[in-house]
């Protein structure tokens, strides 16, 4: 990588011990040296007063910004570096233009409640930029204080993201005895939405599928146009403004449909999926001849597709949430076995994905193979939080 040499600075002016290592105002040596490597985070935060002199314009920045970015990267190059819990590391971090970067953060943003000003309007005062105009549709409760702001830009306009804290408020964890009568199963697929061990039957709404045709006829129309100029900007805009009504339709939907699932009960048992995996492409098979067999992924393509529009993952996350707001209780049980065997006597009827029908050839039990599911997933929701163990058959 290319650094231009005035960029390169050849002496932080801080004072060094024997073998060249800084030392601090207060006498620790080696401040930003963790067994033997040198904390990067630590060496950029420092180069900020130097940044600043080399180039004014960040002088009108403020210092936390400024101190928030270098932490953004310092967290993207963990995650590519390190594992997480599931031994698992991000990709590598790419190089990002200013038109990618749409939010800023303060760390410590006191004293942000929005005001009136001189005409009445409501605003935010934030560092280094003044009091800023806002729609203020949610006020801030009463007790609480703000701890961080985030400004974030949507391709509809511009939005404040206030991180709020109470410490008198205690935070509580329901712990509600599920029963027979005051929980539900609840199977997740695309065939219907959702369907429940009471027997209702959600179906699936698909919005991105009702407008594909629309977005694929601007992305053809961006195609033809020259990268950068104003055509080219306006058709843009449009495609980022289908995507963000398309992505609002589905998040209001599904929060929608999670108070209306918990509005007779108070705990809801549901799959912990492997989201990663539904999605995940077809193996290649090579045939003897050295050339590849098909494998079925442009059939696996659309049923992707499909599963993003659902956002399945997103709506387990608005369910929790949910449940955590109404002090109800959501409890995901293992999903291994539950289309495969009867809810009622746990005996094994294999079906393949095109097979909708559960007859169970030793119970007798005849109905829809998602509603077995979803009574399935109760039964073994029930069972667990009992300290049972379920033994198939």
């Amino acid at each position: 990588m290319h650094i231009p040499e005035f960029r390169v600075q050849r002496r932080d002016g801080r004072k060094k011990d024997s073998n060249g290592n800084p030392i601090t105002k207060k006498g620790d040596k080696h401040p930003n040296i963790v067994n033997g490597y040198v904390l990067w985070e630590t060496v950029q935060l420092a180069d900020l007063a130097q940044t600043k002199k080399l180039f004014p314009e960040y002088k009108s920045m403020h210092s936390q910004v400024l101190q928030d970015v270098v932490q953004r990267v310092q967290t993207t190059m963990d995650n590519f570096t390190l594992p997480n819990k599931n031994g698992k590391t991000s990709g590598r971090p790419k190089f990002k233009g200013k038109h990618y970067y749409n939010s800023f953060s303060y760390p410590q943003l006191s004293n942000a409640i929005p005001v009136k000003n001189a005409n009445g309007r409501f605003c935010v005062n934030l560092p280094k930029i003044g009091l800023v105009p806002l729609v203020y549709n949610r006020p801030i409760p009463a007790g609480f204080k703000v701890k961080t702001g985030t400004v974030i830009r949507e391709v509809d306009g511009w939005y404040i993201n206030f991180t709020i804290e109470d410490k008198t408020v205690p935070v509580e964890v329901a712990e509600i005895q599920p029963t027979l009568k005051n929980s539900k199963g609840i199977d997740l697929g695309l065939l219907h939405y959702a369907v429940t061990s009471d027997g209702e039957f959600i179906e699936v709404p698909k919005f991105f599928r009702l407008s594909e045709h629309r977005l694929s006829k601007l992305q053809a129309r961006l195609a033809k146009k020259q990268k950068h100029l104003s055509p080219w900007k306006i058709i843009k805009r449009k495609i980022a403004k289908l995507h963000q009504l398309i992505a609002r339709q589905r998040l209001d939907w599904q929060f929608k449909l999670a108070y209306h699932l918990f509005s007779d009960v108070s705990v809801i048992f549901i799959e912990d999926l492997l989201l990663d995996n539904l999605v995940r492409r077809c193996k290649a098979k090579l045939g003897e001849n050295g050339q590849f067999l098909p494998n079925g992924q442009s059939a696996k393509s659309g049923l992707n597709k499909s599963l993003q529009d659902a956002a399945f993952g997103q709506f387990i996350h608005v369910l929790e949430y949910v449940a955590w707001k109404l002090g109800k209780r959501i409890v995901k049980v293992d999903p291994k076995g539950t289309s495969q065997h009867c809810w009622e006597c746990l005996n094994r009827v294999s079906k393949s994905l095109s097979e909708r029908w559960h007859s169970c050839p030793k119970c007798g039990q005849e109905l829809d193979r998602d509603y077995n599911s979803a009574l399935l997933i109760q039964k073994i929701g029930l069972l667990s939080t009992q300290g049972e163990d379920i033994t198939w058959c």
